[in-house]
């Protein structure tokens, strides 16, 4: 009787262990789709290719006008995170 006692709480043990795996997986997910939509904004524009430079391997600068407002980014090329951004706004 007590190995079955035992086998037993052993079973109930591993599914609450699996349980809290999946959650865990469920809730980096989660993060790491919110993290990623927050670093990376899309514009919803064709950008024309004499907008953007290249600055070195690691880097490309990009512009365009918007609302009145002339936007420089400097954007990474792995994450097309933006690293430095410059806004002018015509007067």
């Amino acid at each position: 009787m007590l190995k079955k006692n035992f086998l037993i709480s052993l079973v109930v043990f591993q599914g609450l262990l699996i349980i809290a795996g999946i959650i865990a997986i469920i809730f980096g997910v989660f993060y790491k789709m919110s993290n990623n939509y927050n670093s990376t904004k899309i514009i919803n524009k064709n950008i024309d290719l004499n907008d953007v430079s290249l600055i070195n391997e690691k880097q490309y600068q990009q512009k365009y006008i918007l609302d009145d407002k002339a936007i420089f980014q400097i954007k990474d090329i792995k994450t097309n995170k933006i690293l430095k951004e410059i806004v002018i706004e015509k007067n």
